[in-house]
């Protein structure tokens, strides 16, 4: 009788356990969809204005002065060069990771349309950001890394020492900081991949509740569904996925 009711109390918290469980996991999808519903409800806001975003951007890379040195052919051994030499002293560099608004100051950062890109810090001062970046028509390479792009300095400067239009953002995780030797490592073997540039790349980046929402909801990119865009986006990188996928912070 004793081991009858010991056996019904181990079924009781075992079940009580599994009840707390499930209220843990419907609560998580709640407030994940809600959290989602709000992110991807203003992130589908901007679609019917995406494709004339990236069109005037496309426009901007072949023809304004600052964007054509994103074709410049030795962007990418600068880089090279440069995380080669924060290797060989690393104690004296800091790295951090910023995303801000996509393209300009009068679009919305949405998880749609957001801009990521790293700033090297020498000896406490700002010394260099790097992005990984589209290229214009005619360069040697689809996509390439790059030192002090325009408009990453600007924005950052701005953030800085101004009203920051651009909403630039450090990218935080908890008290961690960003391991400067695997981070650099991460990029030159990313180099050596030699990853395309493809703006929707990022999109295999999102957070397991937004990658839910993207197939189930009644929106699909013309053409190619979401499952297809994510196949298409192997061996190719775009500004954010590049950087989410050489971070590394430390332990």
């Amino acid at each position: 009788m004793k081991k009858d009711t010991t056996s019904a109390k181990h079924r009781f918290c075992r079940s009580l356990q599994l009840l707390n469980i499930f209220i843990i996991l419907i609560s998580s999808f709640i407030f994940a969809g809600c959290s989602t519903y709000k992110s991807m409800k203003m992130a589908f806001e901007d679609i019917d204005r995406l494709s004339d975003v990236i069109a005037q951007a496309n426009e901007e890379l072949n023809t304004s002065p600052h964007d054509l040195q994103r074709g410049d052919p030795l962007n990418t051994s600068r880089v090279q060069e440069y995380l080669q030499s924060v290797l060989s002293s690393p104690d004296r560099y800091v790295v951090k990771a910023y995303d801000r608004k996509a393209f300009s100051t009068v679009t919305r950062k949405t998880i749609l349309m957001v801009h990521n890109f790293y700033v090297y810090y020498k000896d406490g001062e700002m010394e260099h950001t790097l992005v990984f970046t589209g290229t214009p028509r005619g360069s040697e390479r689809n996509g390439t890394w790059m030192l002090d792009a325009h408009s990453d300095v600007e924005s950052y400067n701005l953030y800085r020492f101004s009203d920051n239009p651009w909403e630039v953002a450090e990218l935080i995780n908890g008290k961690k900081k960003i391991s400067v030797i695997k981070t650099s490592q991460n990029i030159l073997n990313r180099i050596e991949m030699n990853y395309e540039f493809y703006p929707g790349s990022h999109l295999r980046n999102l957070a397991w509740h937004h990658q839910i929402w993207m197939y189930l909801v009644p929106f699909q990119i013309p053409i190619i569904s979401y499952r297809e865009l994510l196949l298409f986006t192997k061996n190719k990188d775009s500004c954010t996925s590049a950087l989410l996928e050489t971070i590394e912070w430390e332990k």
